[in-house]
């Protein structure tokens, strides 16, 4: 039996649990074993990718095929590649199936390449500003006082699109919530709804009764809250 390495990492846009899963249906559907899972915390600025060099080294240590549950743009870093091709290690990644070092490596060439070019431009760009007479910085940097700077259009702004988004990722569950309450149903009857419906959240997480509280106050009304008005005040949108 085929041994293989299971390795996650934090992804806003796929949870650790469903990577959990993808890794082993690949596993079962390949009539393998697995002997180990790794699971890579949210990265800072400069990662290090401790997890995925454990997950390498396990994989190395027992002969087997490091599964990547969510490749997405780990294939585009030069970093994660140049790992991946020095180890040696076989490796798979259940969203990219023919993805090879080949691949990865030229992925994440293009990328290194196109970032270059993309600082490039920005530097020229700034010094074309800057011979046109323009004050580059901050708000409060020497040369500029920033007292023609003013902060809150643009944090109004960045609400109002974060909530128009929201609604948007919602839409299609707002007439059954409504319905729903309409029907006397409770927050906790809808939240088990949702779940159990297999819904998630624009986060990927499960639903709570905070979240449905701010769903139904802030795009179906207020009025639909009945008697939770002033439940969850302080939740976050």
């Amino acid at each position: 039996m085929h041994e293989f390495v299971a390795y996650c990492r934090h992804d806003r846009r796929i949870g650790i649990a469903a990577q959990e899963d993808a890794a082993k249906n690949f596993i079962a559907a390949n009539r393998g074993r697995s002997i180990g899972s790794f699971v890579e915390a949210k990265p800072g600025r400069t990662p290090t990718w401790p997890a995925l060099r454990e997950a390498i080294a396990a994989a190395k240590e027992h002969e087997a095929t490091l599964v990547i549950a969510y490749a997405g743009r780990l294939a585009r870093n030069v970093v994660v590649t140049s790992m991946l091709r020095d180890s040696g290690v076989h490796f798979v990644c259940c969203d990219m199936p023919n993805a090879n070092h080949l691949t990865v490596a030229i992925l994440a060439a293009a990328a290194d390449e196109e970032s270059q070019r993309v600082r490039s431009r920005t530097r020229r760009a700034m010094a074309a500003a800057k011979a046109r007479g323009a004050v580059l910085g901050a708000p409060g940097r020497e040369g500029w006082d920033g007292s023609d700077w003013d902060w809150r259009p643009a944090v109004e702004a960045s609400v109002r699109k974060r909530k128009e988004r929201t609604a948007a990722a919602y839409r299609y569950l707002l007439p059954e919530i409504k319905a729903r309450r309409e029907r006397g149903e409770t927050l906790a009857e809808i939240v088990e709804w949702l779940n159990q419906a297999g819904y998630t959240t624009t986060r990927g997480m499960p639903f709570t009764q905070p979240r449905v509280w701010h769903i139904i106050n802030n795009f179906i009304g207020p009025e639909y809250l009945g008697n939770n008005v002033r439940r969850f005040t302080k939740v976050r949108p």
